[in-house]
């Protein structure tokens, strides 16, 4: 009998198929890992990116188009679905020309958000799923996943998308696996990916509208890698882009897009498990929150505050002594009084292990492309209008612990060169 990790029972209010995320015995996690780590693969996200040069073209093009109060996090948004549909399932939504004029991003939140709650507690789940229209809003997603997921499979293969790979159409004699559970898997590509993206990047920006500092020298190091002219869907000088880099790390320590993450389980048949002073025992789930690591002092130093240098120290690229400090953290900016703590270990926003998330590299190309392009083109600079404070992205961000919220930045945009 296949052992599944409960939290996605609960979260598919099903006792029986799950995606494979959330298989729990290894071996099978890894064999239906495979295809996924081949349609996101270095030779896979090369054919990826046409995809994603056309996309970042066109949200640029849909900013210069604004005026006034622009609703950043709506566009982005409209970014990321339009650039996961195309490469999960070939396409089929034009949300960057057309809207949402399905309302899907209600229906990815709303369905999300009772999703994560349920795996909290996955017997309540499995229970309620036989009850019709209790959980709407995740019926709703769990369904419109699934109907694009069907469209795609009906449709053939005309491009090297995702499920060209996860079909193993690459693979030639391979059978595909059975449909429920390309169905399920769909599930995954649709709705987590597209809705987890999404927030990184609203709250990157977020985090360098409200410091200018940051900001300024994040500027600055586009300005040298992708000057005027300069293509920005080339993604040949991300990895040289060290404080790019950090921004994104320190972003997502401070706001995970999936901030309890996903539940891991002692197999029943097992020895407990011994942690310290804790035992525990075979059988129970066990939930490790990515938002409760990221803000713990025993393992960064200054856990509240934005400070994108601390993945320079620590990495060996930036002196100490020459640190630019959380001003209101470290009065006089001096780090002398205290010990520098960084616990890589602790950082966990794609989750840790064989289980991890198999888009991260997707993922970390995303957010890279569309920071340097929308820098690239536009002055941006946060409104405080209608008395919106900056606290308020982080209140309406932690309006949930258990699943991240889109907050609103509404910005002014003004066109560069």
């Amino acid at each position: 009998m296949l052992v599944v990790i409960a939290a996605y029972m609960g979260a598919t209010m099903t006792d029986g198929d799950v995606p494979f995320i959330g298989i729990q015995d290894v071996e099978e996690h890894l064999r239906r890992r495979r295809a996924w780590t081949r349609g996101l693969g270095p030779a896979a996200l090369k054919g990826y990116e046409h995809i994603m040069s056309k996309g970042v073209h066109q949200l640029v093009y849909a900013l210069e188009q604004q005026q006034g109060l622009v609703a950043l996090e709506k566009w982005i948004q409209y970014f990321t679905y339009d650039f996961m549909s195309q490469m999960v399932i070939g396409g089929g939504f034009e949300q960057l020309q057309n809207g949402d004029s399905k309302d899907i991003w209600t229906t990815v939140g709303k369905g999300s958000q009772v999703a994560t709650f349920l795996g909290q507690v996955p017997w309540l789940g499995v229970y309620l799923g036989y009850v019709p229209g209790i959980t709407g809003p995740l019926n709703m997603l769990l369904e419109y996943a699934q109907k694009e997921t069907e469209r795609r499979l009906a449709e053939g293969t005309s491009i090297r998308d995702l499920f060209y790979y996860l079909r193993n159409e690459d693979v030639p004699g391979e059978e595909p696996p059975p449909t429920r559970l390309l169905l399920n898997d769909g599930v995954v590509g649709m709705a987590a990916a597209t809705e987890t993206t999404s927030t990184a990047l609203i709250s990157i920006f977020h985090c360098l509208l409200v410091n200018p500092e940051a900001y300024a020298t994040l500027q600055e190091e586009v300005n040298r890698f992708y000057p005027e002219g300069e293509d920005v869907c080339n993604t040949a000088s991300h990895r040289d882009m060290r404080y790019l880099t950090a921004i994104i790390n320190e972003t997502l320590r401070l706001f995970p897009p999936v901030p309890t993450n996903s539940s891991r389980q002692v197999p029943h048949n097992s020895a407990p498990v011994v942690l310290g002073s804790l035992i525990i025992p075979p059988g129970t789930q066990v939930f490790l929150p990515p938002y409760a690591l990221h803000h713990d002092a025993h393992n960064f130093v200054f856990p509240d505050a934005f400070w994108p240098e601390r993945w320079l120290v620590a990495s060996g690229q930036l002196s100490l002594s020459l640190a630019r400090t959380p001003i209101h953290e470290a009065p006089g900016g001096k780090l002398s009084f205290f010990d520098f703590v960084h616990n890589d270990a602790a950082f966990i926003p794609f989750s840790h292990g064989p289980m991890n998330c198999a888009g991260k590299t997707l993922a970390m190309q995303q957010l890279r492309t569309v920071v340097c392009a929308l820098m690239q083109r536009f002055h941006i600079r946060l409104s405080l209008e209608e008395g919106r404070g900056v606290e308020a992205y982080q209140e309406e961000f932690a309006e949930s612990y258990l699943v991240a919220n889109r907050a609103e930045l509404p910005v002014v945009l003004e066109p560069r060169g």
